[in-house]
């Protein structure tokens, strides 16, 4: 995971230097909640929507999505065939109920290796009756703890499921309880979206515009006459169509407790063995990136026979590791400073 995240990062500082710009589109309205995206299967008559730190994954036909595989911690939402009639039409069966259901899952709960259950309660699900029950299990030989809510919604019967590893079960819980009051029931199938969620009202800064949608934790602004550009996983913006001088932000999930400095160690180390002539410029600087405590890096190194020089503003905000880094050729840097200063500025996080 570490050598993975290093990569990208190189990989993204690399990509900055040589990409061609272009224009982003507009988002526009959609039932995704602010800071939350789809992780819903095509079908399915509910929507499920994680927080936008943590990775879909539907590939198996189960909505769901993950912050931690190596922690086991997930979520997933699923339909639960159970007592159904085997109808041409597909009506669903309305004499089975929800304890009926949940007697019957608990029955299987207990064949579990190493099972012990919590707890169990009633609860609600999207305004419709629902259980609640926590348990805990061996899987492959360690001990993971399980949260499940069981609802019936017009004769359909779904399962809910949060796992983690045992010792990181709590620390989770309350994201948990934001994905669950999220959840909704549709009338409808899910046919798969490419709506973004609808951008919030925004006070821009004058003379400068907004960079990013809902789908990230912060709102970058840039100048006006600065060009919006594409890279992989980072905001990105260039000074000119000729002048590549550029500003990008890039957010990933850290590990608890992760610091800049844990961060920075790792990148210099990295930066030193995979990029040419690395150098550091200046002794680090404490500053601040939307509103939290930062540390400014300054380096230079040479790719394809180019010298570049970056300023690396780097802040952890919730779990996550942020940085803002403006990128220049030597002799360009001093040109556009003050409005790489004035973008760190007005960096703002969401949440």
């Amino acid at each position: 995971m570490k050598h993975f995240r290093i990569l990208r990062c190189i990989s993204a500082l690399l990509a900055l230097c040589l990409l061609g710009g272009c224009f982003v589109g507009c988002s526009k309205d959609s039932e995704v909640p602010d800071g939350y995206q789809y992780a819903t299967c095509k079908g399915e008559y509910f929507r499920l929507f994680i927080p936008t730190q943590w990775t879909v994954n539907t590939e198996s036909g189960v909505s769901g999505g993950h912050y931690s595989p190596t922690e086991g911690i997930a979520v997933s939402m699923t339909e639960i065939p159970f007592e159904k009639p085997a109808s041409e039409d597909g009506t669903p069966d309305t004499t089975a109920t929800l304890d009926d259901f949940f007697a019957h899952h608990k029955a299987q709960l207990a064949t579990m290796t190493g099972y012990v259950a919590e707890k169990e309660f009633d609860s609600s699900l999207s305004g419709k009756r629902a259980k609640d029950i926590t348990y805990a299990a061996d899987v492959g030989g360690e001990v993971y703890r399980f949260r499940q809510v069981l609802s019936k919604v017009e004769g359909r019967f779904y399962l809910f499921t949060y796992s983690a590893v045992k010792d990181s079960f709590d620390r989770w819980l309350d994201t948990v309880d934001g994905i669950l009051e999220n959840i909704l029931f549709t009338a409808y199938p899910f046919e798969g979206s490419e709506d973004e969620k609808k951008l919030p009202a925004v006070e821009t800064p004058a003379g400068m515009k907004l960079v990013t949608g809902n789908d990230v934790a912060y709102r970058f602004f840039a100048p006006e006459s600065w060009v919006i550009g594409e890279a992989e996983a980072a905001a990105l913006v260039y000074a000119s169509e000729t002048d590549r001088s550029n500003v990008s932000v890039l957010g990933y999930a850290a590990p608890d407790g992760y610091s800049v400095a844990d961060y920075w160690g790792e990148q210099e180390k990295a930066y030193g063995t995979n990029l040419h002539d690395f150098t550091m410029t200046s002794e680090p600087a404490e500053s601040t990136l939307g509103g939290r405590r930062a540390t400014v890096y300054e380096y230079t190194y040479s790719l394809g026979g180019v010298t570049y020089k970056c300023r690396q503003i780097i802040c952890v905000y919730s779990s996550m590791i942020v940085t803002m880094t403006y990128t220049a050729l030597p002799e360009s840097f001093d040109a556009h400073l003050a409005e790489a200063e004035q973008m760190q500025a007005e960096l703002t996080f969401r949440r």
